[in-house]
């Protein structure tokens, strides 16, 4: 049974269908490389599975059962988590802070801002996460965020999904405006995820990112999907035809994706 089953998932804003009856089956484990030109529907679609948007048709089934995505604390509950480009990180706080934005361990119970921060526990546990993931970062306990590198803050960003993401993780252009060398290590983190079990849906424009790290491609071309094959059977040359509409649904019929039915 696929974890997350879309079916004819379509989002429109007035008359511009951002998302044309999409379908879509990702199983555990999978690393999902979701390509595709400005415009073609990606970041909309990862704002359905995040919550925030709501399609306007279409199905989303979890684990086999029908669900409602939005709002993203649905999502949330539901164990799918999102790293946008912008990291949602308050720069002031610490890492452990981040880590539980919204979800402070406090004492007794009622809201948490009325409660007694368990600052504490809080960054212990940040900390075994971190560790976990062999994400070494210096003062845990006490440097602001907004005083990290890049790499750091968006390895922070990852680690912190990955901590609560129980069912699916999203990221939108993880490397994006990094560096080689912090780019790398952000790969070498989704790698060690994706080892771990997680299941990834990624957006990325680095095309050479999908070899290193997922075992499929789904391409998107205004709003649809126009091909989903597994990464060790295409090629690059391939991936780019779908995107520029060189190849196009009707060869992408001949294929058939990781999961085993037709793109």
């Amino acid at each position: 049974m696929a974890l997350l089953s879309l079916r004819g998932i379509t989002k429109t804003f007035g008359a511009i269908h951002a998302v044309r009856e999409l379908s879509l089956d990702m199983h555990r484990g999978d690393v999902v490389g979701l390509v595709g030109d400005n415009g073609a529907g990606k970041s909309t679609l990862v704002q359905v599975l995040s919550g925030a948007l709501e399609p306007n048709a279409g199905e989303i089934l979890l684990e086999g059962e029908l669900r409602i995505l939005a709002p993203p604390a649905e999502a949330q509950r539901l164990g799918i988590e999102t790293v946008y480009q912008d990291l949602a990180l308050i720069g002031s706080f610490t890492v452990a802070e981040n880590f539980f934005l919204g979800r402070e361990i406090a004492w007794g119970r009622g809201p948490a801002l009325l409660r007694f921060i368990r600052k504490r526990a809080m960054t212990e546990a940040a900390i075994r996460g971190l560790t976990e993931l062999h994400i070494e970062i210096q003062r845990v306990r006490t440097q602001p965020v907004d005083r990290l590198s890049g790499g750091q803050r968006q390895l922070a960003a990852i680690a912190r999904g990955a901590f609560w993401g129980s069912k699916l993780l999203l990221l939108d252009e993880p490397t994006a405006a990094l560096g080689v060398r912090e780019a790398r290590e952000v790969i070498e983190l989704i790698g060690r995820l994706s080892r771990r079990g997680v299941t990834i849906l990624m957006v990325t424009h680095n095309l050479e990112q999908l070899w290193a790290v997922c075992n499929r491609v789904v391409v998107m071309r205004r709003g649809a999907k126009v091909a989903d094959m597994a990464s060790a059977d295409t090629t690059m040359d391939e991936v780019v035809a779908y995107i520029t509409g060189a190849k196009g649904e009707q060869d992408a019929g001949q294929r058939r994706p990781a999961g085993g039915a037709p793109a």
